[in-house]
């Protein structure tokens, strides 16, 4: 079969335009074939959902509106199918049917590629599941870093993730890791540029922990607390690197305890995102191809 010359002229034309990625951040298949997805969705924005009980005082549905990319964290989207999803803990602690949704592009740490996945029995209990993660349609792996410098955050070459426990990080602050930092570093890398937080609580208590259903005991919600004053400090660290490279995180989360970046009202958030992709749809004409109307 003869190769399109359109094709391969085309082809040749971008190769010589390439420029070098902006950033080194490299993700794997299942294959461990290597890829740049650097400035994949250039310049657009992103709702990122995490899992602080505000999320139940928004209305999710706004989020299928043309236009609107979201990212989940953890069992977030347990409460809506998001278009992107990312974790840093153990495959097994997030819902099994939401790693074999083949419509949500899972971004996950390469050294969760081997691990099983879990299954809920119908009394409740839980079992291995028969499959793997790297078995899972739509995953793409990152090598994560555990060193936390806010001066170059954006851009290592890992997906940082906070600071590992033996050490200090660049603010003197020693472990404290989240899957929030992770998102964060994947939606810049990716090319978003404004990204709107959602179920950002950044506090916990016995009778609110998260947005779905989950228990944690006393010390766990202790620690959780902890982990938000130290992220708020790397936050307040983080704002100028961010604002150095035009990456605008914005706060659309009611009653949300994290003061660093701006706040919105999440209806005027939907409205701004998908606002390129909402206006009235006239297919007439379309096809009248190399027309131009005057």
């Amino acid at each position: 079969m003869r190769e399109n010359s359109g094709d391969i002229a085309a082809l040749q034309a971008g190769l010589k335009q390439r420029k070098p990625a902006r950033s080194g951040v490299r993700l794997y298949t299942a294959d461990f074939d290597s890829m740049s997805l650097c400035d994949f969705y250039r310049g657009r924005s992103a709702f990122l959902m995490l899992s602080g009980p505000s999320l139940n005082q928004i209305d999710l549905s706004q989020l299928n509106r043309r236009g609107i990319v979201t990212m989940a964290v953890n069992n977030a989207w347990s409460l809506h199918r998001p278009t992107l999803w990312t974790c840093v803990d153990d495959p097994g602690r997030f819902i099994d049917t939401g790693w074999k949704d083949p419509g949500i592009l899972k971004i996950v740490p390469v050294s969760h590629f081997d691990k099983r996945l879990r299954v809920q029995n119908p009394d409740g209990s839980f079992r291995a599941s028969a499959f793997k993660v790297r078995q899972m349609p739509g995953v793409l792996f990152y090598r994560r870093s555990d060193h936390f410098d806010h001066s170059r955050f954006l851009k290592s070459d890992t997906i940082n993730w906070g600071q590992d426990g033996e050490h200090t990080d660049s603010l003197g602050i020693k472990g404290k890791r989240s899957v929030m930092l992770a998102a964060l570093h994947l939606l810049h890398y990716l090319g978003f540029r404004t990204v709107y937080l959602l179920g950002c609580d950044f506090k916990m208590a016995g009778d609110r922990k998260y947005a779905f259903s989950e228990e944690r005991t006393r010390e766990a919600i202790r620690h959780n607390n902890i982990l938000y004053d130290s992220l708020q400090k790397r936050f307040e660290a983080l704002k100028p690197h961010f604002d150095l490279h035009g990456f605008k995180v914005i706060n659309c989360s009611p009653g949300s305890e994290l003061g660093v970046f701006e706040r919105m009202e999440f209806v005027d958030a939907v409205a701004a995102a998908g606002a390129e992709c909402g206006k009235a749809v006239d297919t007439a004409g379309w096809y009248r191809a190399k027309e131009v109307n005057k």
